[in-house]
């Protein structure tokens, strides 16, 4: 096993009405939580494709091909680092990945289109989470979130992003 270094969670708002959100939205892997807020305000925008950077910085080697989405480094960069404490690939086998919705403020609820996440460690080693389920742009390819019907989305580990 060997260290984690970075974590790039690319996270898409649907793009439907009512969808944004200015709640607070948590990434759990590796036995941890982190933040995904890059205090900008827009993250979770309406039709918004956020990549949330934790760690390290630069881009990864196969980061999904995606197009679209805006890199950004977490508020408090330092408290949301996986190497601190260092994290270790072993633990991504140990506790379960997931997005995590915490309703606050006007906005109770949030209609995730997607959420990817790519982890890199120290060998260049990378390993993928996802949510296949949401794959594609449908209604019933999306999840809202909120206190009423669930604050969170699973991610399971997945060959090719």
């Amino acid at each position: 096993m060997s260290d984690i270094t970075q974590i790039r969670a690319r996270i898409e708002t649907a793009n439907v009405g009512g969808a944004d959100t200015t709640s607070w939205i948590y990434l759990g892997i590796a036995g941890r939580e982190f933040c995904l807020d890059s205090g900008s305000g827009s993250d979770y925008a309406q039709g918004a494709k956020t990549c949330f950077i934790l760690g390290e910085d630069g881009s990864s080697q196969n980061d999904g091909g995606e197009s679209g989405f805006t890199d950004v480094t977490v508020r408090n960069a330092e408290y949301n680092d996986p190497r601190k404490p260092q994290l270790d690939t072993e633990d991504l086998n140990i506790s379960p990945a997931y997005i995590r919705f915490a309703g606050s403020g006007s906005v109770q609820y949030w209609c995730l289109e997607r959420a990817k996440v790519t982890v890199r460690s120290d060998t260049g080693e990378e390993f993928h989470f996802d949510n296949l389920r949401l794959r594609g742009t449908q209604e019933n390819r999306r999840i809202w979130l909120h206190t009423e019907y669930g604050e969170r989305l699973s991610l399971y580990p997945v060959t090719n992003n």
